[in-house]
């Protein structure tokens, strides 16, 4: 049951003045950096307002706000417009320059500035997605992609026996309300890392690997993973080529998502492969490093997984991804880069930080819109 949002108790108290004087009030919007992770949620505070611009208007609450679609805060930035020399794509004003073109090259050549993906599809660019400025007169509308056949009605009792499948000494539950399930398991032999990743959907692709500590969207950008494909020679208007699944290892670009931007592959055969079935997908792997980085087996290293059950576009993972902590020769492992005690300790203070950063944004939402 979705919950109505409400205005945080708020007021402004104002001197008596003289008649002939004005009454100005001046209040400031202010939202938690699109990168901070959120305790509450087990997610970005920029996949939350994601979450929101793409709910339905008939499944949203009434509300005020950022629960509110035509709130412009909502969208990337938190810019109203774009300068001149930037347009709104992907939900944020992206500078012209980034793509070799000013205000004026598109009218030079007689074609419009448009927010397109690589299929030639034109966006009003708030659209998640691979998408960017360019100069052109298309006029598709974007359509998704090909679906791929989900899972049947049959799974659900299979799935406890498909993530148990094999024997390894540890186990992690990467199962969350939000994801499909997921279940990460592992062994130390010698100075090597034998694991098995499972997931409880169908096979769009699957990854592991190292997280980039200091990497933006959770440690995603910059990050050292191994992927299993049910396909390769990507193209971003065709997808994957499905004669020819893989597992490789890559790593991300430190700014762009888009797979196009980082699709060459580090290794070819990292030592690992992949186990499809019609309703699981799981990837394994025994190795002592990823793209020449060394697992920590005696120690931890901070890791992240992804999984797309969607498409074979190898797009956007939704919510079957996260960022977790492992302890290779203890057995431990927690979400995030704390253990469970910091994570309480530092969440107390994380709680204020955000409490006091909603009360400011809803009460200058509210005055403003009704004062």
């Amino acid at each position: 049951m979705l919950k109505k949002l409400r205005a945080t108790p708020h007021a402004v108290s104002l001197t008596a003045h003289d008649d002939s004087l004005a009454r100005v009030w001046y209040g400031r919007m202010v939202l938690p950096p699109k990168d901070a992770y959120s305790s509450v949620t087990d997610t970005t505070y920029g996949d939350v307002r994601k979450l929101i611009i793409d709910t339905p208007d008939a499944d949203l609450p009434s509300g005020i706000g950022c629960s509110s679609m035509d709130m412009r805060a909502l969208s990337g930035d938190g810019s109203t417009s774009c300068g001149a020399d930037e347009l709104m794509c992907w939900a944020r004003c992206m500078p012209l320059a980034d793509f070799n073109i000013d205000e004026n090259t598109c009218a030079d050549q007689d074609l419009r500035l448009q927010c397109i993906n690589p299929r030639g599809q034109s966006s009003d660019g708030s659209r998640h997605g691979d998408y960017y400025p360019a100069c052109t007169n298309t006029t598709q509308e974007v359509t998704p992609f090909p679906k791929i056949t989900g899972q049947n009605d049959n799974c659900a009792d299979e799935w406890e026996a498909f993530r148990m499948g094999s024997a390894y000494d540890h186990h992690f539950n990467l199962t969350t309300a939000a994801n499909s399930g997921a279940f990460f398991m592992w062994s130390v032999v010698g100075g090597t890392i034998k694991a098995r990743l499972a997931f409880n959907n169908v096979f769009g692709y699957l990854s592991a690997g190292f997280a980039d500590i200091n990497g933006k969207k959770n440690g995603m950008h910059g990050a050292n993973v191994l992927i299993a494909m049910p396909g390769g020679d990507y193209s971003a208007v065709t997808g994957l080529d499905l004669d020819k699944p893989s597992v490789q290892s890559f790593v991300i670009d430190p700014t762009q998502s888009s797979f196009r931007h980082w699709q060459e592959p580090i290794d070819g055969n990292p030592g690992a492969e992949f186990v499809q079935t019609e309703c699981f997908t799981a990837l394994l792997f025994e190795t002592d490093e990823i793209n020449g980085i060394a697992f920590n087996t005696t120690g931890t290293d901070e890791m992240i997984w992804a999984g797309n059950e969607k498409d074979h576009f190898m797009g956007y993972h939704g919510r079957n991804r996260d960022r977790f902590t492992v302890e290779w020769s203890t057995g431990e492992a927690y979400f995030g880069a704390l253990k469970a005690d910091e994570n309480t300790a530092s969440s107390s203070s994380r709680s204020q930080h955000v409490f006091l950063t909603a009360s400011i944004t809803v009460a200058s939402i509210v005055y403003s819109l009704y004062h």
